[in-house]
């Protein structure tokens, strides 16, 4: 593993491999960041259906002439 730079340092000039390497540590866990916010986000979803259909349920008049 390459040694880690001081991109801080006003002194250094980073190299196109360098500003690469930053680019891809800094994004590298989005993706599964990201499908497991997707996962949270359904599921939440899928709990606050059911229970918006249980409370619908729960307010429908009875039918008493039947």
């Amino acid at each position: 593993m390459a040694a880690r730079i001081n991109l801080a340092d006003p002194d250094y000039e980073p190299s196109d491999d360098d500003l690469a390497r930053l680019m891809h540590d800094a994004f590298s866990g989005l993706r599964d960041a990201r499908e497991e916010s997707l996962r949270a986000m359904r599921a939440r979803i899928e709990r606050l259906q059911v229970d918006a259909r249980a409370r619908f349920a729960a307010n429908q008049p009875t039918n008493a002439g039947s």
